[in-house]
């Protein structure tokens, strides 16, 4: 389920901002075969690029892998 999840909010996230696949490749460093594997689910990052890809589309590490992100006990 997340990692369908990932995939999905991944390319969302991309085209929501207008970037291509090969825009990020230059931003990031990121090769763009990897790119389009991450977006297929294909392949998964690392937990350092997850938090790259999350700084750089400007959203949340829980919003990207689809989950709730509350501590148990807190609203």
């Amino acid at each position: 389920m997340y990692k369908e999840i990932f995939a999905q909010r991944l390319k969302k996230a991309r085209n929501d901002t207008g970037f291509t696949q090969r825009e990020i490749t230059r931003e990031l460093g990121i090769p763009q075969p990897t790119i389009a594997n991450y977006e297929t689910g294909r392949t998964e990052p690392d937990i350092e690029t997850i938090g790259k890809l999350a700084d750089f589309y400007e959203v949340s590490v829980d919003w990207l892998l689809g989950t709730k992100g509350t501590k148990k006990g807190e609203p």
